[in-house]
């Protein structure tokens, strides 16, 4: 066990470390890809590792439809959290020092809730927001880590990759079931197709920097 939850974590960590040091033309789509991306749906790479023992990781793409700034806003928006990520029932800032924030979050499902707190880093430099667990403070998954990055397009428009690695433990799993365990990871990997309609629906206005929204 100890040398499959190695070979996830190191896999987790690669994936970010490369993505996160490359630049915006260094990530490469095939055909199929770009197809998909361009019909507006949300491109979903998952680690080979995800779904074993508990862990599920990899990438979502999408192209949002607005400034890489609105797209910033929005992430940055905590409160509206619950109304835009399936499952998620808060999210609240809880404190702010320069770039790092301590952010709590709370999932909610039928048969059970799970609280956890992460610390988030933003790097406006990279158009990076990272976002680690924090475990000295209560957390009901053993692990998740990753970030959003933004690529803003020549036509207006922003190109997502939003990295994830999630550990929940076992005894979550089992209780919630393969109907369950099956979801986790398409909607862990579909967040950004949902930030893309908040933020390209009516709502999303507000977002806009003030001389693009005048």
């Amino acid at each position: 066990m100890n040398g499959t939850r190695s070979r996830i974590q190191a896999a987790s960590l690669l994936l970010a470390a490369l993505l996160a040091a490359a630049p915006a033309l260094a990530v490469e789509f095939t055909a199929a890809d770009k197809a998909k991306l361009a019909a507006g749906k949300t491109l979903k790479k998952a680690l080979p590792t995800s779904g074993a023992k508990g862990f599920y990781g990899g990438t979502g793409y999408t192209i949002i439809a607005a400034p890489a700034e609105a797209v910033w806003n929005a992430i940055e928006d905590w409160s509206s959290y619950p109304k835009v990520y399936p499952k998620t029932v808060a999210c609240a800032e809880l404190s702010r020092k320069g770039n790092v924030s301590l952010i709590r979050m709370e999932m909610g499902h039928e048969l059970l809730s799970i609280e956890y707190h992460m610390t988030v880093k933003r790097d406006r430099e990279k158009n990076m927001i990272s976002f680690d667990l924090v475990p000295n403070k209560p957390h009901d998954i053993e692990e998740t880590r990753g970030y959003w990055r933004l690529f803003p397009q020549k036509d207006g428009r922003t190109l997502v990759a939003y990295v994830v690695a999630t550990r929940v433990p076992m005894g979550i799993i089992n209780l919630l079931g393969p109907k369950y365990e099956e979801m986790i990871e398409r909607h862990l990997l579909g967040v950004p197709g949902e930030l893309k309609k908040w933020v390209e629906s009516p709502k999303g206005a507000k977002y806009l920097p003030k001389t693009a929204a005048n």
